[in-house]
């Protein structure tokens, strides 16, 4: 079956925006995970930085959160904290 040039133009049009999406989408995706890694890396550095040593299952936890909103309050109490057992206390709160 033969398809009119008209639709071959506007599937193109179709496929074309379809992608022109799928790849902005990509990027944001992307842009948005890079700055949760690098808010990831900050408190951790804080907390090494304060305490000379971050316990594996406190790395663990911060390396699973995925909130943006969750690691500006993370890296606010590593910075703010009194002791590294204070900064658990808050972290264990974040995964409830």
């Amino acid at each position: 079956m033969m398809e009119s040039a008209g639709y071959e133009i506007i599937k193109k049009e179709g496929f074309d925006e379809g992608l022109q999406q799928g790849l902005q989408q990509g990027l944001q995706q992307g842009l948005q995970q890079g700055m949760i890694d690098a808010a990831r890396e900050a408190v951790l550095d804080v907390l090494l930085e304060r305490f000379g040593k971050c316990p594996a299952a406190v790395e663990k936890a911060i390396l699973s959160m995925e909130s943006m909103v969750t690691m500006k309050s993370l890296r606010r109490q590593a910075v703010r904290a009194e002791s590294l057992d204070a900064f658990r206390t808050f972290l264990e709160g974040c995964l409830e």
